[in-house]
């Protein structure tokens, strides 16, 4: 959508695309593929429109739930399915939903995961106790065949749990704790667990190893592409965050959710809680509500553009919430002895449907307006950055990235169609399977490709015969040395590496020619009458870009060009330290206190 932050999903765009190794969220690379084979868009269109279709499978899982609490609540079929449906909007056309499910790589896939735990706990309980009632009104006992509801509802949440938990943490960990609470609220469903556990214990854990399998498998691929274990799993276990923030969530309650279904939410909870059968249920969605929203704290952004997978749940469980007051206002109306009640019934019915209606309208409302003002497609943050970096590449160009970070948003670059057919991006930081896919379609590409998995560096006659060959544009990493500094000459954000090294002159009209291009990119990140950047992202990979080069120019001995740099670089970053330490070392003559 237009509205959100263009830079938000770099990092979805890389992990839904399997070009970036990351632990978390490893089920968005099947939920991008799904539809990849349509010759429809971009890369990322197609991979949106599985989005698509995981918004639409949320939505069943939510309609599930609504229907099975709404069913335990009172006997109303017809009408508790009109209900369910009108909650289960509620939920799925707001703004946070709708965001995320047009985001690649985005949390609607880890919010429905952890819906359909309890889903499945809720729908097994309800049939259970369905069968055992009509099997009890003829005065027979209740079959065995009774309690495979529950037997397959144990499994599939067994199953589901897993595979939140490995999409997720913090959404997986919300599940646990919601199934737990059911588990605690209905005496009959806790026991037929345990007898389950213990009589079919090997199938149950066979399903938990298998829903933790894609985090395992995504583990795997992370520690081969030479990924830290340890600092892969902390980030960003919570999702990209892009301009939202996290912390209290009663902004985000009184956004998102809003006075009137808040309230409704809160009667809902307390009529559904006085009815034994829909207890267990009713007290699932009140813990996933409460640690949804209490995740916020942990890290979960909260809006305005990017939304955490526990965050959706709770909208999710909140409007299953509210809708039992729904039905229960519309069954109180049709049930007054006043004349035309059903018809005022059927009226308020209609006002409710209204609710979604509305919701949608200001989801449509927000997505169609950016918040800093600017067109959709002009001059965004974005398409300026691909314009500055990798627009002005000459033809067959070959792209050394040296950082994750530069390495997501040139992936999203290419997903999105920003960065053309002749030029070849190469992961320095890769190595093996992940580093061989470049490598090999280039014979000119072996000799760097040699130099990188025996040395971890390229050599300067490796990087000469390849720039001898086809164009070499790079950012200059320090434990290259210094002989390889003195080959750069900037052009874009990237520095073009030369056959023969080059002076202090061409240097200079390398600045000279990036200074207007510097300024518009400058003015298409920052936000107006804020310090803060529009798109924290876009912003994050050019400081990288330009603090690699003001790293270039200080270890080729360019004193002159090292102020100008520096000013480059606080353009994006103002308390950048790395800026300061050099200004210390070669401006001023003496090293950082």
């Amino acid at each position: 959508m237009s509205n959100v932050a263009d830079g938000a999903h770099d990092a979805g765009v890389a992990r839904a695309l399997g070009v970036d190794a990351q632990p978390w969220h490893s089920l968005d690379a099947a939920a991008a593929g799904v539809l990849a084979w349509l010759p429809v868009g971009t890369l990322t269109a197609r991979a949106a429109m599985g989005g698509a279709l995981v918004l639409a499978g949320a939505g069943a899982v939510v309609f599930v739930l609504a229907r099975a609490l709404l069913g335990a609540c009172a006997e109303a079929p017809r009408l508790g399915a009109m209900v369910a449906v009108i909650a289960t909007w509620c939920a799925l056309l707001g703004g946070a939903w709708q965001m995320e499910g047009a985001a690649v790589g985005g949390s609607a896939l880890s919010a429905g995961l952890a819906v359909a735990a309890m889903a499945a706990l809720a729908a097994g309980e309800v049939n259970r106790k369905i069968r055992r009632s009509e099997g009890g009104s003829g005065g027979e006992e209740p079959s065995r065949s009774s309690d495979l509801p529950v037997q397959n509802s144990l499994r599939l949440a067994v199953l589901v749990l897993a595979l939140a938990f490995s999409q997720d943490p913090l959404a997986g960990l919300c599940a646990y704790a919601a199934c737990g609470a059911f588990a605690v609220g209905d005496p009959e469903m806790r026991t037929g667990m345990l007898e389950e556990w213990r009589r079919d214990w090997r199938a149950l854990a066979a399903l938990k190893l298998a829903g933790l399998a894609p985090l395992g498998l995504a583990l795997a691929r992370t520690r081969a592409a030479g990924v830290p274990v340890m600092d892969a799993l902390m980030a960003p276990y919570a999702g990209e965050r892009g301009t939202s923030a996290a912390g209290a969530p009663g902004h985000f309650v009184q956004g998102e959710i809003g006075a009137v279904l808040l309230g409704a939410a809160v009667v809902g909870t307390v009529l559904a809680l006085l009815v034994p059968r829909a207890r267990a249920t009713a007290a699932a969605l009140v813990v996933m509500t409460a640690a949804g929203l209490a995740c916020g704290w942990l890290g979960a952004p909260l809006g305005p553009t990017r939304f955490g997978a526990p965050v959706l749940a709770a909208v999710a469980c909140a409007c299953v919430l509210a809708g039992v007051a729904m039905q229960a206002l519309v069954r109180a109306i049709a049930g007054a002895r006043v004349p035309l009640a059903r018809a005022s019934a059927a009226m308020v019915l209609v006002l409710e449907l209204a609710a979604p209606v509305d919701i949608a309208d200001e989801a449509y409302s927000r997505g169609s307006v950016r918040p800093h003002g600017a067109p959709p497609w002009l001059d965004s943050p974005a398409a300026t950055w691909d314009d500055t970096a990798l627009g002005v590449l000459p033809p067959r160009a070959v792209v050394l990235v040296t950082d994750r970070t530069v390495w997501r948003r040139a992936a999203a670059a290419e997903a999105t169609g920003s960065l053309r057919g002749d030029v070849t991006l190469v992961p320095t930081f890769a190595h093996g399977a992940a580093a061989s896919r470049v490598l090999a379609r280039d014979a000119a590409l072996i000799p760097l490709w040699r130099d990188l998995e025996l040395a971890g560096t390229p050599s300067e006659g490796a990087l000469s015969s390849l720039a001898a060959a086809r164009p070499v544009a790079m950012a200059f990493a320090p434990a290259w040395g210094p002989v390889l500094a003195k080959h750069l000459v900037p052009a874009g954000l990237f520095d073009r590496f030369e056959p023969e090294p080059r002076g202090t002159s061409d240097r200079r009209k390398g600045l000279d020619w990036f200074l207007p291009k510097r300024e518009r990119l400058a003015r298409a990140v920052a936000r107006a009458h804020d310090k803060r950047f529009a798109d924290p992202e876009i912003a994050d990979a050019t400081a990288v870009l330009l603090r690699q080069r003001l790293l270039d120019l200080a270890a080729s001995g360019d004193r002159d060009l090292v102020g100008r740099a520096v000013d480059d670089l606080h353009a994006f970053a103002p308390d950048d330290p790395t800026a300061a330490e050099v200004v210390q070392k070669m401006v001023l003559g003496k090293p950082r206190p």
